[in-house]
């Protein structure tokens, strides 16, 4: 049983761990590395998550432009004068708010890790016989 501090499982899907949180923290860590455009951006999320959520166009594009507008990031076209990759950088106002979401996030990560720990174990570690052993005389 998780203790009142610990989410259970029910907070975890009700949690913040959804698309819609975690691409922000994605874009926004994979920035903090330094820049990059929307399609890497898009391909780096997509191994990172492995097909669980799914990552397209529609989705990233315009959270890139909320971000931007949002001053969380800031872009740039590849050659200034004609229409090219827009890279984006991450903003100080982005950073701050990248280490807000990582700390709110986290004791949800932990709780979806130890879930997947005891689901692993259960079903797939060799069961111990638990009935008494008899001696046959």
């Amino acid at each position: 049983m998780p203790s009142p501090k610990t989410p259970g499982f029910e907070d975890v899907l009700r949690g913040p761990i959804k698309s819609k949180t975690l691409f922000p923290v994605l874009i926004l860590h994979f920035l903090d590395g330094g820049p990059d455009h929307g399609y890497g951006l898009m391909q780096r999320i997509q191994a990172v998550c492995a097909g669980l959520l799914a990552v397209n166009t529609n989705t990233i594009y315009p959270l890139l432009r909320r971000l931007e507008e949002r001053e969380f990031i800031s872009g740039a076209w590849e050659h200034p004068t004609k229409r090219s990759r827009r890279i984006y950088s991450i903003t100080p106002a982005g950073r701050e708010r990248l280490a807000r979401i990582k700390n709110n996030m986290r004791p949800y990560l932990e709780a979806i890790s130890a879930t997947i720990d005891r689901l692993n174990e259960e079903l797939y570690q060799p069961q111990r016989d638990t009935a008494p052993q008899t001696a046959i005389a």
